[in-house]
């Protein structure tokens, strides 16, 4: 019953990730004997942000309180299980709002589908209908650490499953979880907590009788249902336009020019943990490009040196990585229209202007 999702993106992006989470993570921590001072211990993660109401954390900061927490509990393999029966729809409270309030099993998914991105932009999901069953197909889209693998999917499976049981009322008896690995040890200690579980699978998913999409939802309310749609469709683009200004900020922030001058566009990739074509894609839809933003960089610190008499063109010039001042000259006319003489002219004299 294996379907032909799409195969995870490789995205090296640092969305965020609900504080939550992080939340369970350390209430977890703390019923195994780990107090918060230690789980957060040598983490960048700091304790006001777990404590600010509607704070997220990013990719990396989430996976390192997961191998943290991993390693405290002497690789205890049910982390996932655990942390996915919590989950449920309470800790996501806005979604949960919005799939309660849908008519029926399949619009709820599918609701899902298109909006769970904005809020664990971690996971894909999919659905489709084969041989009278359906099949919600869950993947990642970014690599996780193979301490992470089953780890993750644990958690995905068993919480979009927990969180749908919801949405039946607490009785699924007919759903079945399938994982594209061995069974682990300790799924026996789970083996009564979760559905029908199946192992060495073609992929990770939840399958049922396709006829539950038309089940009605008890809560289910059309007004409601639209306006809560709307509302996460909003959310959606707010969170994408603090995206592009959050990208635009952290990278202004790395175009410092150093002692081997200005970085470039691998350099500053490496230092995000970002793929060339993933900063690209960014920048672009964003509306800018790498040589755009680095132009504008050059040029903000032409304009500073420039305003400083005491310091020659030429040695502003060398001092920005141009062998010839000729070139630099060229250089600043094109970013301002002037050259550096008739610039630093203009600011002596504005009148002249």
């Amino acid at each position: 019953m294996s379907t032909s999702a799409t195969p995870p993106r490789v995205d090296f992006d640092t969305p965020s990730v609900p504080v939550e989470f992080a939340r369970l993570i350390l209430q977890m921590g703390a019923e195994r004997g780990y107090p918060r001072e230690r789980m957060l211990a040598g983490l960048d993660i700091p304790v006001a942000l777990v404590d600010e109401d509607g704070a997220c954390l990013s990719i990396r900061q989430h996976m390192s309180l997961l191998l943290k927490a991993i390693d405290l509990s002497g690789g205890e393999g049910g982390l996932g299980y655990e942390l996915g029966l919590r989950i449920g729809l309470s800790t996501l409270s806005l979604i949960a709002i919005a799939l309660l309030s849908q008519m029926t099993i399949g619009d709820a998914i599918r609701l899902g589908i298109e909006y769970s991105q904005v809020f664990v932009p971690v996971y894909r999901g999919q659905l489709d209908e084969e041989d009278g069953f359906a099949v919600l197909d869950i993947s990642m889209d970014l690599p996780m650490p193979e301490s992470l693998y089953r780890y993750a999917y644990d958690m995905a499976l068993v919480s979009v499953w927990s969180g749908l049981l919801n949405l039946f009322g607490g009785v699924w008896p007919d759903a079945e979880l399938w994982f594209a690995y061995p069974e682990p040890e300790y799924f026996a200690a789970y083996r009564d907590r979760l559905p029908t579980c199946r192992f060495d699978m073609d992929a990770n998913q939840i399958c049922f009788p396709a006829s539950h999409l038309t089940r009605r939802i008890q809560t289910g309310d059309p007004v409601m249902a639209q306006l809560m749609k709307e509302k996460m469709a909003r959310e959606r683009e707010a969170r994408k336009q603090q995206g592009k200004a959050d990208i635009l900020t952290l990278l202004r922030s790395l175009l410092v020019r150093g002692p081997d001058g200005y970085p470039d566009l691998e350099t500053v990739c490496s230092r995000l943990f970002m793929s060339s074509r993933t900063l690209k894609r960014k920048l672009q839809q964003a509306g800018t490009g790498f040589q755009i933003l680095l132009d504008d960089v050059r040029r903000q610190d032409a304009m500073r040196l420039l305003g400083n008499p005491e310091r020659s063109i030429e040695d502003i010039a060398a001092w920005m990585g141009f062998v010839e001042p000729a070139n630099f000259t060229h250089a600043f006319k094109r970013w301002t229209g002037k050259t550096p003489s008739e610039w630093r002219e203009q600011q002596r004299n504005p009148s002249s202007n």
